[in-house]
């Protein structure tokens, strides 16, 4: 049996798995909207061809692959793919059957016309990915750790390196906690539901601290083992009475904690964004001409909305030239009226 751990060792798990290889998504838009996509996978040979991405891609892509020639035995593959419209990748996205389904994530490619020029705007959303939120992580983490969390903070000396760490270690904490109240919640509400006077709701509350030991170390597939747990706390046999609602009564737990399991283990990726035009508006810290960039990871986008945003400006020549000739037009008329007087 594999053993999960709902919080403890994740971070470990993250400083490894992003170490492994770099991965970039890079979209080029075009004039028209449509646009197209390259990921970009750099690393050994058995990591290089891994099909674990952060988009889902399909044999509908284009793979090609060759040595690196800096001399440092990676290999660098790129898959590639067209599109027409955002729809075409929604409805990609859409067909995923992988946990990537389960983080829901937004792209919109609009075009606004206004004559002389018409504006394109990408933006790409990862909305807050925790799947527990009994409690409000603002309780726990300051507007300042967010910061240091995100990344938004730039890490220059020993002691930025710490407060980063420290802020790890209450969003950490802060899972934890608000696991263990989602656990109460729903063994309470289990009891409730079964409305049998030899249980009491209240009486969960009394064990918070051993709740919360117990999912720190949990090493189970099943989260129907706070049952048994709560069995042996109270003495009381009728707590198994909570195996028999249907659905399980922590089916749902198990989903989740499998999915902050699989979100926390993520790998790091680069998005990109090459714009048609100049670019007028983005949020992006990186802008190198018409591109810009955004550093994707877990802790971006655990808490709050994570928003990559450029817009581009683009000349529309047939405007000018039509400008150009309405105005030769009334020029020539002009003449013309002026010689005949």
């Amino acid at each position: 049996m594999k053993t999960q751990h709902l919080v403890i060792g994740l971070a470990v798990m993250i400083m490894a798995l992003s170490a492994c290889r770099e991965i970039t998504v890079r979209t080029t838009v075009n004039n028209d909207g449509s646009f197209t996509r390259i990921v970009t996978v750099s690393g050994d040979s058995s990591e290089a061809f891994k099909k674990e991405l952060p988009c889902p891609v399909d044999t509908s892509w284009t793979m090609t692959s060759k040595k690196d020639t800096s001399g440092k035995g990676k290999f660098l593959v790129a898959y590639t793919k067209h599109y027409r419209n955002c729809e075409e990748l929604k409805t990609e996205i859409g067909r995923d059957t992988s946990w990537l389904r389960q983080l829901v994530h937004h792209i919109d490619i609009t075009k606004r016309f206004g004559f002389f020029y018409s504006y394109l705007e990408y933006k790409e959303v990862y909305p807050a990915a925790n799947p527990f939120t009994a409690l409000p992580y603002k309780g726990h983490l300051t507007p300042e750790d967010i910061l240091w969390l995100t990344r938004k903070h730039a890490i220059r000396s020993s002691s930025d390196s710490i407060k980063m760490k420290d802020a790890e270690d209450k969003a950490m904490t802060y899972l934890v906690e608000s696991a263990t109240a989602e656990v109460e919640n729903i063994l309470a509400g289990g009891i409730r539901k079964l409305n049998d006077p030899n249980l009491d709701a209240k009486m969960v509350g009394k064990f918070h601290g051993r709740i919360r030991t117990a999912l720190s170390q949990w090493s189970s597939n099943d989260a129907g083992m706070f049952i048994d747990s709560l069995r042996r706390w109270t003495g009381n046999s009728t707590v198994d009475r909570l195996k028999e609602i249907q659905p399980p009564l922590f089916r749902e737990f198990d989903r989740k904690s499998r999915f902050l399991e699989n979100l926390m283990g993520m790998e790091d990726f680069h998005n990109e964004a090459e714009m048609p035009g100049l670019i007028t508006i983005t949020n992006s810290s990186a802008l190198s001409g018409n591109r810009v960039a955004w550093d994707l990871f877990p802790m971006a986008f655990l808490l709050e909305d994570y928003s990559m945003v450029v817009e581009s400006r683009v000349i529309n020549v047939w405007a000018f030239v039509l400008s150009g000739l309405i105005l030769l037009g009334l020029i020539s008329l002009l003449a013309v009226k002026s010689l005949k007087r």
